[in-house]
């Protein structure tokens, strides 16, 4: 086990988890840093955790009814019955996240602060650069690989209950019911507390389909200088920019794609779509890492093959995006490492090229 090598992407994978202000709700112009603070503390954490539990149950069923009515059509996929099973074991995995949530340390101010600028913190606009670089600071998620291991329990039991329902898309309408619940409890909050959640709330929603965890035991089995490691090293930190670059792209090439959830520059379709292509950059890593398309083969273009289409999502669209991956990736390493990686992307672009999905 090579420990630097894990720790390095372990890093990264913990940078991705800061608010995401383009999904907030901005109630007020102005934020007292005081009251964040407040609400940070363990008496604060508790109160949040309290005013969401009492929203779970309805959010849930309400996310999990929006996901049904967006599934409805396929026959069989997830019934009534099942939706509403589902909804309350996603809830179970939230409360485990509120659970954890209060768990957390309070925050504090730098000691450097001076007392002009203490001042200064009381009405902070929401636009000032320094408000959100001190909030993504101080708010940042970190030990995310032991806040993987303690929400894995609530998360294989969702798993279990969905397999039971004999329906792989089910796994489609899960990360559809998260993202809905999310968006549903976080615009009922007021934004202090949405900045303090939102990045739980992400973390959890992708440990559903993203397997970040997988990529740094991987990482783990490398030597610091395996060129495949350098290579993820480099990528990974920037996948989130990467995943925003090719949706802004695609939304160019497509524009009058229309999935059952809206355009791809619907906010919604946006924000899952991002999720999305960055779910396609955590497989190819796992491949390049693993020195095998397995993980592509058998789990992600599967997982796509029934999604997908079942959403009215072009499969065309779906080959599309891994040639403005390949873009994005060639503008970023040398010649020598693109050598290396279009040995696996070249790989990828074909198995989606080659497969036909059906919709049964």
């Amino acid at each position: 086990m090579h420990e630097i090598a894990a720790n390095h992407l372990v890093h990264a994978w913990e940078a991705r988890y800061v608010p995401d202000f383009s999904k907030l709700t901005f109630r007020e112009t102005h934020l007292n840093i005081y009251n964040l603070l407040e609400l940070a503390s363990p008496k604060g954490r508790k109160n949040t955790a309290k005013e969401v539990k009492k929203l779970l149950s309805l959010k849930c069923d309400v996310a999990g009814i929006h996901s049904n009515l967006l599934f409805s059509y396929i026959p069989n996929i997830v019934n009534l019955t099942n939706s509403q099973q589902l909804s309350q074991y996603v809830q179970l995995v939230y409360e485990k996240v509120l659970e954890i949530y209060q768990q957390q340390q309070p925050l504090s101010l730098p000691a450097s602060f001076s007392e002009t600028e203490r001042g200064y913190l009381e009405a902070l606009e929401v636009s000032d650069d320094f408000f959100r670089q001190w909030v993504e600071y101080a708010v940042r998620l970190t030990k995310v690989e032991q806040l993987s291991q303690e929400l894995q329990p609530s998360i294989q039991k969702l798993r279990e209950q969905y397999l039971l329902m004999d329906e792989s898309r089910a796994i489609g309408f899960i990360s559809t019911q998260f993202h809905f619940s999310t968006t549903n409890i976080l615009h009922q909050l007021q934004l202090a507390e949405q900045l303090l959640l939102s990045p739980y709330f992400k973390f959890v929603e992708e440990q559903v389909c993203i397997p970040w965890q997988r990529v740094c035991a991987a990482a783990a089995q490398h030597p610091p200088g395996s060129q495949g490691l350098i290579l993820v090293q480099q990528l990974l930190p920037a996948s989130g920019e990467i995943a925003i670059n090719v949706h802004h792209r695609a939304s160019q090439m497509y524009p009058n794609h229309h999935s059952r959830r809206g355009k791809l520059s619907h906010p919604g379709v946006q924000a899952s779509s991002i999720r999305d292509i960055e779910m396609f950059q955590a497989y190819l890593w796992l491949c390049v890492l693993e020195r095998s398309m397995a993980a592509v083969e058998n789990e992600l273009l599967p997982l796509c093959a029934l999604v997908f289409p079942s959403i009215d999502v072009k499969w065309e669209l779906v080959g599309g995006i891994i040639p403005l991956l390949v873009d994005e990736f060639q503008a970023r390493v040398d010649p020598s490492q693109m050598h290396l990686l279009r040995t696996y992307t070249e790989q990828m672009q074909q198995m989606f090229a080659h497969y036909e999905p059906t919709l049964n």
